[in-house]
């Protein structure tokens, strides 16, 4: 009687897979249900080996040691010496200091307007040449264009004229002396000599200084230089625009050049009425521009306008900036940060890096004991570039957390 194999109900998976991996002349039969049991049973354990394989590995991930991070029982932060080592945690004493508190504002860069210049010509004329474009730099008396005018022409042919009438003047009073010391001219005649002598000199004074008020130069008794004259830089700078071309004719009204000088720049800062009266000319400024803050200028109040805006209720601050680098363009935001000489005083003060924000209120992390901290909010009061004056909060004496702030607030406050 063949024996019927009988397999637990787990194992009908086994069974199934056993029968599906063996050919076709190893498939059992009904006489041989002994075998094919103990076929079935060595398939289930190779199946289930790698099943037990992941269980035994979630078991071991399971195990895994818990993070290293504070904890916050009873209003106290706790941690380890490690952590504190991994964040950085540094802590500072809480002590009475002088600080100097900062007036932040923003503005534009604009040309110290005492240092442009508006050239053109002073009497009507056609430009024969232009000597520079826009962006040339040039110093006190280049030339910038070369002009043709009729009433220049005019003028320095009028001093060639009284040069030669003086001369014959000279000539006629030298003459005349000469004849009265031989008795031979009266003294009259040698007083009236000088005297024409004399007026001939005034009127060719008069003559050289129209022709230079005209903005011509020197008369060499050349045709060719008559009626000539150039447009000068009288400072050294930067062509900023160019209003002339060739062949163009120009008025006295007329600007044909503006030169400006880049080395420094002014800031027109407008500061609200409740911060002017801590500000003082000569106040220091630091200048960072919006957009490459990375880079920062050193410059001073130069200018506190005693005039408010009815509409703001804010005044001009003007500050003066060195730009020997050429590192800022005019136009270009800026912000400022004025240090307040008037309101300059001493109180209880922290670096700026220990004040973080939890739950919208300004907090410090005070020592309580060795990595061992408790947050509390505080009541700032005045800003300088590296500490905030505490006006209350913390006390002379306490030791509050410097760096690793954000590290200690993130990991306890998640």
């Amino acid at each position: 009687m063949a024996i019927e194999p009988r397999f637990p109900p787990s194992a009908d998976r086994c069974q199934t897979v056993a029968i599906a991996t063996m050919s076709i002349d190893d498939r059992p039969t009904l006489s041989s249900g002994l075998r094919l049991h103990r076929l079935v049973l060595t398939s289930c354990f190779a199946l289930l080996a790698p099943i037990a394989g992941c269980e035994e590995a979630e078991a071991d991930k399971g195990t895994e040691e818990p993070r290293d991070v504070p904890t916050y029982v009873d209003g106290v932060i706790r941690f380890s010496a490690a952590f504190s080592e991994n964040a950085g945690i540094v802590t500072a004493e809480v002590k009475e200091t002088e600080i100097s508190p900062v007036v932040y504002v923003t503005g534009t860069l604009e040309l110290n307007e005492l240092r442009i210049a508006a050239v053109g010509s002073r009497i009507s004329g056609r430009v024969r040449q232009v000597h520079v474009i826009e962006g040339s730099e040039v110093n006190v008396g280049d030339p910038l264009a070369t002009l043709d005018s009729a009433e220049l022409g005019e003028a320095q042919a009028e001093i060639l004229a009284i040069a030669a009438r003086a001369r014959v003047a000279d000539t006629d009073e030298d003459r005349k002396k000469l004849l009265m010391s031989q008795g031979i001219a009266s003294k009259r005649a040698a007083e009236l000599a000088a005297q024409a002598s004399k007026v001939a000199d005034a009127e060719l004074m008069a003559a050289r200084q129209r022709v230079k008020a005209l903005g011509g130069g020197k008369v060499k008794g050349k045709k060719k230089d008559l009626g000539t004259m150039s447009m000068i830089s009288p400072i050294e700078g930067e062509v900023i625009a160019v209003h002339v071309s060739r062949g163009q004719a120009v008025l006295p009204s007329y600007t044909a050049f503006t030169i400006g000088d880049y080395d420094q720049l002014w800031v027109r800062l407008a500061v609200f009425e409740r911060d002017l009266t801590n500000l003082r000319e000569g106040d220091e400024v630091e200048i960072r521009p919006v957009a490459t803050p990375e880079v920062k200028l050193v410059g001073q109040v130069a200018y506190i306008s005693r005039m408010l805006d009815a509409q703001t209720r804010a005044a001009e601050v003007r500050v003066v900036v060195p730009n020997e680098e050429g590192r800022l363009r005019v136009g270009q935001g800026v912000t400022a940060g004025i240090e307040a000489s008037g309101a300059r005083h001493r109180a209880l003060a922290v670096p700026r890096t220990s004040v973080v924000q939890v739950d919208g209120k300004p907090t410090v992390f005070i020592a309580v004991e060795e990595n061992a901290f408790i947050p509390r909010p505080v009541k700032t009061g005045a800003r300088d570039p590296e500490l905030i004056e505490i006006l209350e909060g913390v006390e002379a004496g306490e030791r509050v957390v410097t760096e690793g702030v954000f590290a200690l607030k993130s990991e306890t406050f998640r």
